[in-house]
């Protein structure tokens, strides 16, 4: 993924799907940047550094939250990632926010990109019981973003509102192994997911017309029954 807020100082990101796997920023050198040929600004110069973050110890921390930096040593970036994010695959940049995933936590991470903040969410929610894989956000601000799942009863797509409420887009009975290849079409009436073990790629559209990136959409909606006692 990439933050090109500043075309001048591009930044881009990639995870590894490792139990130590570190999730990488490439920033490219300067006067290496070529926006004619955007393609070849990926194999120029430029530094390579590792995510750490840095949890909140205070004692009246919020878990899942605090500060992070980056380092140039691989060394402590796996070990960040070993520790507190460890399986990282799914990731996207909205803005000044960067989402990834990590697998083996079922757990989705936020960075304030300007701020050097994070904080940590939970993606195990009613029907998204499996691990959280590819993620996308199609548009900004209360858009949805959407996930594709690894495992779980019936692999499907799924999706988070900008509070915290989890959706069913799809799943299917049928097809269990993995969700992957998540894309839209540019009008983003299309949404196109393949099933990676049976080797089957889907068009899905909506009935209404509307596209994905809508106010509206037809959704099944998780919502979390508290057990406060008899």
């Amino acid at each position: 993924s990439y933050d090109i807020r500043n075309k001048d100082h591009p930044r881009f990101f990639v995870t590894e799907d490792k139990f130590n796997g570190p999730l990488r920023r490439f920033t490219p050198n300067p006067n290496k940047i070529n926006w004619d040929d955007p393609s070849e600004i990926l194999h120029g110069e430029g530094v390579i550094e590792y995510l750490v973050l840095l949890p909140d110890q205070s004692a009246n921390a919020t878990k899942g939250q605090g500060s992070f930096t980056w380092t140039k040593h691989l060394k402590v970036g796996r070990e960040s990632a070993m520790t507190l994010f460890p399986n990282v695959e799914g990731i996207d940049v909205s803005g000044g926010e960067l989402f990834f995933v990590s697998k083996r936590f079922q757990e989705m991470t936020i960075l304030n990109l300007d701020t050097s903040q994070y904080r940590t969410v939970s993606t195990v929610r009613g029907l998204f019981d499996g691990k959280p894989d590819q993620i996308q956000r199609i548009t900004h601000g209360d858009g949805l973003l959407f996930f594709t799942e690894e495992g779980g009863v019936d692999a499907g797509v799924h999706a988070r509102d900008s509070e915290g409420r989890f959706y069913t887009i799809l799943e299917s009975p049928v097809w269990k192994a993995e969700t992957t290849g998540l894309a839209f079409s540019p009008d983003k009436l299309h949404m196109y997911v393949a099933y990676q073990a049976n080797g089957l790629l889907f068009d899905v559209y909506r009935d209404d017309g509307l596209p994905f990136d809508g106010r509206s959409i037809n959704a099944k909606f998780h919502k979390m029954e508290l057990n406060e006692g008899p």
